[in-house]
């Protein structure tokens, strides 16, 4: 028997219409946004292990994750719309960001965190102990002073990252403090044993920049970029032939044991050249910035893939852009000085900025002649 099919009644065909567009509207709301950043204290220092929370307004958790070594996170597929992303440490206080996530883009945030109060109120009953005897006098080593003084136009020259292999060395490394046995992070002032003598070239009176190196890019990345990192400048007030003591003349921030020792050689930042116009065709890539820090801005430090081999010199000015959409336009994000150049990269302090600035994103050298 053949059964002719019937025509839609006009309250099935809304039905169907309606059942439609909510399918259409749930698939679209299923699509989340992206909240990315990195945390650090106040001074800037990285904090890894902070406890990062996204809530939405009425406090209902949609996403915990924890940053990582170099302070990052990262939450993906979060709902669009209102969202307080919060920030735990023991020993800071705690912080709520809020961002509007929308669907399909990634939001960025950069958040320091300051420290917590401490108060306590302790109420003790007993009677008075006696007395403690008086103190024996306690020895307080005086650190020898440092050889040969260090201007403050040196000193200023000693806190840069850099693209590793320009430096010469290491002549040795960083072994302890020489009295605070057991103490990882040494500051400007502490008296340190070194691996490594006279006969590694650790003459009396010689400076010399404490350096690591660290991963510059993702991890997910299948070929590791390495950064140089710059905590330090010491200078040997003793020497033997196989160890030797240093003074912490600079920190940059905190040193630490197994920091590697290089030749020190001033790099004073010249007068900034005439600004010009942007040779947008002869651009260099940034690579990255100094250790644990994500993205560019005003006052940061950051490494490009260009250098002296490439016409590049300090006091040049460059264009910070970012190559805006199929026809790569250039999108201006910023300025920035170059404060050293070596043979295959420099390094450039950013001035201004109207945007985070990327890695990936590019330098163009300005020309003050085509202005």
């Amino acid at each position: 028997m053949h059964v002719s099919p019937r025509p839609l009644t006009g309250t099935a065909f809304a039905l169907l219409v309606v059942a439609c567009i909510c399918t259409s509207s749930a698939a679209a709301q299923s699509v989340g946004g992206t909240v990315r950043g990195e945390v650090t204290d106040t001074q800037g220092g990285v904090l890894p292990g902070v406890t990062v929370l996204a809530k939405s307004e009425d406090d209902q958790v949609l996403g915990r994750t924890i940053s990582d070594e170099v302070g990052q996170f990262a939450f993906d597929l979060l709902p669009a719309g209102p969202t307080k992303i919060v920030f735990e440490l023991d020993g800071f206080e705690t912080s709520v960001v809020r961002v509007v996530v929308q669907s399909g883009t990634s939001s960025s945030v950069v958040e320091r965190l300051k420290l917590a109060r401490m108060t306590e109120d302790v109420v003790v009953y007993g009677k008075l102990p006696e007395p403690p005897p008086p103190p024996l006098p306690r020895y307080e080593p005086t650190p020898p002073p440092v050889v040969a003084p260090v201007s403050q136009a040196e000193l200023e020259s000693v806190c840069r990252p850099a693209k590793p292999g320009a430096t010469l060395g290491p002549f040795g490394t960083i072994r302890s403090h020489r009295y605070a046995f057991g103490r990882e992070l040494y500051a400007k002032g502490d008296e340190l044993v070194i691996n490594g003598g006279t006969s590694n070239g650790l003459e009396v009176g010689r400076n010399l920049v404490v350096l690591r190196y660290f991963r510059a890019n993702s991890k997910g990345a299948k070929l590791a970029e390495m950064g140089e990192h710059t905590a330090g400048l010491v200078q040997i007030v003793a020497a033997t032939e196989d160890s030797a003591t240093a003074i912490v003349v600079h920190a940059c921030n905190e040193l630490r044991p197994g920091d590697l020792l290089a030749s020190f050689k001033p790099e004073f930042v010249r007068t900034a050249q005439a600004a010009g116009e942007p040779v947008y065709d002869d651009a260099a890539r940034i690579l990255f910035a100094d250790a644990g820090q994500m993205l560019g801005a005003p006052r940061r430090l950051l490494v490009i893939d260009r250098g002296s081999d490439q016409g590049i010199a300090p006091g040049n000015r460059l264009t910070l852009f970012r190559r805006d959409g199929e026809l790569g336009r250039p999108e201006v994000l910023g300025e920035a000085i170059v404060i050293v150049a070596r043979p295959n990269s420099a390094t450039i302090r950013v001035v201004n900025a109207s945007d985070a600035i990327e890695f990936g994103d590019w330098a163009a050298p300005q020309d003050s002649a085509r202005k």
